[in-house]
């Protein structure tokens, strides 16, 4: 399947918005100064200095990036142990006999729970985003320990045969000595100060989540797409989902007109911030566009909205009111509550789930009782006070924002203190939760806001995603409902480890086994020696006639000067003899590191897009219809190409492919190259006629192009009767065992019609089984690694030698 370079770009959202204070933090901070792009190695404290808490967050950050960096380079963006891997989404009984490292009574135990659970979600470690995920027990999918779903019934889902995606929702909470607190466990406060707050915690919150799909999705092509490639499993999470939102705004301080410059608690007129204390400002996105109305609202807080209030009990409640006691009313007069502000209602399902997001107005105050009472209108009228409750006051009432009327238009906060939204686009949206902290400080008189140089040199201040909240997503499992049982494909990766098995260092006497020793050490505790298992490379692509991301590129002088020798059949009317060359007379050459069978190359395993840019439509691309030929690489030269690096294009030398010769058709079977060459009629095909082509894309399905590496060989025909019945005789079995392979309990022996072969099917791996010259010959299937670009970019290597991902290569046209 083709991912749209729209969705492409969606997905990589989550990758690139690096700011490491991303999760629900809502503190008492003074600002937030980690930046990764200073590339900090630590925080180094000084001998009688003042200590911030910003120093020591911004420690903890850096320390943080390091850890889940390197999670994620060991791991991918998603992927858990292979003797750990948990996350598992259980719905029948089979997965459960599957389960290596449960005895018989666990899996009679699990099996009691699933029938009256419906889902399981098993236990173990799984990383996301390099983020660390720990279930530690084998829990029911509606008794999670931060989510509460809404009731799936089982039996609906069968009758209807939907399709169901689950994925795990990953965040940080900000968790305070409230949110803390159960009589069960020691909590974050400590009495023994009379219950001053000391430093908060941040939290992992992972949730388990369901989407169903649309009924025309096949749940063979889904689960298969959905685990090679995180880009469709985005673009099946839809946009909607991804948080925060992509929606930029900028913040600015600005003069007053006048100045009472007598009062003396205001800054002097020639400051622009006319607050008295320095504040860690909070603009939050309350409110989000609908289908009818493209207006969000948002709401700000000086505080980083960090004044809350726990709530004790609520009152009775009427039509005129709802009341509550709190546990205080604040340590001051500036972190208390008074008529007129405006709260909102808060416990752990609220935070935890997708509830719509209310603000209220608080219409008295009882000190005395430490009591409050909001406006008639709250929706939520009772509580569970088990679920830490509190009011959450904010310095502001809801500010509608219509995006329709954005460009240019400041929105005050207050003593100065402005911000503006970006204009909406297709690509420019916001989310609920999406929050920008903007520190403003006395003594500058001024925001902290990173700037940028105008077209005049002067500064001035540059949008800015949100901080948070970041949500990271991994597939775990696409499952089927239908009137006689539910389908499950698990879309997990599962990491294997370095070296699975242990290795003696001594003989049965206790004495070091020379280097040169043929004989083999006895096994530990009398146990069955390990087999060290094998598992052979990807197949690479090595070279091309092009280089990933080169640009072609011509100027208009240079047809200027050539404008009557211009043919009239110029390819794509892109005035490039390059191209043409390229598409016409050399052809598109990709070499590989180990031959391919000729069979596996064709136009659904390999093909080529031109991306156009249509006024009315958009983004439009087109598959051209190539020629697929294999071929033999003949030459390699050093070529000057123009290379595309971000938004910049170099200079570069690079060893190409510029001769190749066709091989004879029909005479071989494997080739160690093939090229892509427009077809002999091309000037009738409508698509080459393009103008406005401005991207070609090159398309290899690596789990298509596939060639067979020998493993052994026999001459025992013995075997056949066996082979025939699908059943795999004890001797090959042991010329496996051999090899280092060992077989799970699920091995599936097909027989195929042709030439006598049979196919040999364990997971993802795969061998064939044919006669050659009086030999049965078993052989591994290999697949092309599709995460390998040559060269310079690093190789990421995925599946497990039989199953590899899409190879997707760019050549750029700018004209």
């Amino acid at each position: 399947m083709n991912i749209h370079p729209l969705i492409l770009k969606l997905a990589l959202f989550t990758l690139v918005n690096e700011v490491v204070m991303q999760g629900e933090f809502r503190g008492d901070f003074t600002r937030d100064t980690y930046d990764k792009s200073k590339h900090f190695l630590r925080v180094l404290m000084q001998q009688g200095r003042v200590q911030l808490d910003a120093d020591f967050n911004e420690q903890t950050s850096i320390l943080l990036n390091r850890l889940q960096t390197l999670a994620k380079d060991v791991f991918g963006l998603q992927g858990g142990p292979e003797q750990n891997c948990g996350f598992e989404f259980i719905a029948t009984e089979e997965q459960i006999n599957n389960i290596n490292n449960l005895n018989d009574e666990e899996k009679q135990k699990f099996k009691q729970l699933l029938k009256s659970q419906s889902y399981l979600i098993s236990k173990g470690n799984y990383y996301v985003d390099g983020i660390l995920c720990e279930n530690e027990e084998f829990i029911s999918y509606f008794q999670q320990p931060d989510f509460k779903p809404e009731l799936l019934d089982p039996c609906q889902v069968q009758l209807k045969g939907a399709t169901y995606l689950a994925y795990l929702d990953v965040w940080e909470r900000h968790i305070t000595p409230i949110e803390d607190y159960d009589d069960r466990k020691i909590n974050i406060r400590e009495v023994a100060l009379g219950g001053a707050d000391t430093a908060t915690r941040s939290k992992l919150v992972w949730q388990v989540k369901l989407k169903q799909l649309k009924d025309d999705k096949d749940i063979e092509t889904v689960a298969k797409q959905i685990t090679k490639d995180c880009n469709y499993f985005y673009s099946l999470l839809g946009r909607e989902l991804m948080k925060p939102g992509e929606g930029k705004i900028i913040a600015r301080v600005t003069k007053p007109s006048s100045t009472p410059m007598n009062d003396p608690c205001v800054i002097p007129f020639n400051s622009k911030f006319r607050g008295t204390e320095n504040h860690l400002y909070r603009a939050e996105i309350f409110t989000v566009p609908t289908v009818n109305n493209n207006q969000l609202s948002f709401v700000w807080s000086r505080e980083n909205s960090s004044i809350v209030f726990p709530i004790v009990t609520s009152a009775e409640s009427n039509s005129s009111g709802i009341a509550f006691t709190l546990e205080h009313l604040g340590k001051d007069k500036d972190s208390s509550l008074s008529a007129g502000d405006w709260v909102e209602i808060i416990d752990d399902d609220y935070v935890l789930g997708n509830s719509d997001r209310q603000l209220i107005k608080v219409e008295k105050i009882d000190p005395i009782q430490n009591q409050v009472i909001l406006s008639g209108d709250a929706k939520n009228k009772t509580l569970v006070t088990q679920n830490h409750p509190l009011l959450r006051r904010w310095d502001s009432k809801e500010i509608k924002v219509n995006l329709s009327e954005v460009n240019n238009k400041w929105f005050p906060l207050e003593d100065g203190i402005e911000i503006q939204f970006q204009a909406d686009t297709e690509n420019n949206f916001y989310q609920v939760g999406d929050y920008w902290l903007i520190p403003v400080r006395t003594a500058t008189g001024n925001v902290e806001w990173p700037k940028r140089k105008n077209k005049e040199g002067k500064l001035e201040p540059q949008p800015q995603p949100p901080h948070g909240i970041a949500h990271s997503y991994a597939p775990l499992a696409v499952f089927l409902g239908n009137p006689n049982n539910i389908t499950v494909r698990d879309c997990r990766r599962k990491i294997l480890s370095q070296d699975r098995t242990v290795t003696p260092i001594s003989n049965k006497d206790n004495n070091p086994l020379p280097a040169n020793s043929q004989e083999k050490p006895a096994p530990l505790n009398n146990q069955k020696e390990a087999p060290i298992e094998t598992i052979t490379g990807f197949n690479r692509i090595i070279n091309a006639s092009w280089h990933h991301d080169q640009v072609l590129e011509a100027t208009i002088a240079e047809f200027q000067e050539n404008s009557n020798n211009i043919p009239k059949d110029q390819l794509f009317n892109l005035k490039s003899q390059d191209l043409r060359n390229l598409f016409t007379k050399l052809g598109l050459v990709i070499k590989f590191e180990k031959p391919v069978r000729i069979d596996s190359l064709h136009k659904s395993s390999v093909s080529v897009l031109a991306h156009t840019d249509n006024v009315l439509k958009g983004e439009v691309f087109y598959i051209l219809p190539m020629k697929v030929e294999p071929v033999q690489v003949k030459k390699t030269e050093t070529k000057s190409i123009r290379w595309a690096i971000g938004n910049e294009i170099l200079d570069s030398n690079i060893n190409l492919i510029t001769e190749v010769e066709p091989l004879i058709n029909g005479s071989h079977i494997y080739t160690e190259a093939v090229r892509l060459i427009t077809p002999d009629d091309w000037l009738e095909k409508a698509v080459f006629n393009q103008s406005n082509i401005y991207q070609f894309t090159v398309l290899l399905h690596g789990d298509w192009i596939l060639n067979e590496e020998p493993l052994f060989d026999k001459a025992n025909f013995n075997l056949l009767g066996d082979l025939n019945k699908s059943i795999i005789p004890d001797e090959l079995h042991q010329q496996f065992q051999d090899k280092g392979i060992t077989f799970s309990n699920n091995i599936i022996l097909v027989t195929e019609k042709e030439n006598l072969k049979w196919r040999l099917v364990d997971g993802g791996k795969i061998y064939i089984l044919k006669i050659e010259n009086n030999k049965l010959i078993v052989s591994k299937i290999q697949a092309l690694d599709g995460n390998n670009i040559w060269p310079g970019v690093p190789e990421r290597f995925s599946g497990n030698s039989s199953e590899g991902g899409d190879w997707v290569s760019i050549i750029h046209i700018k004209t």
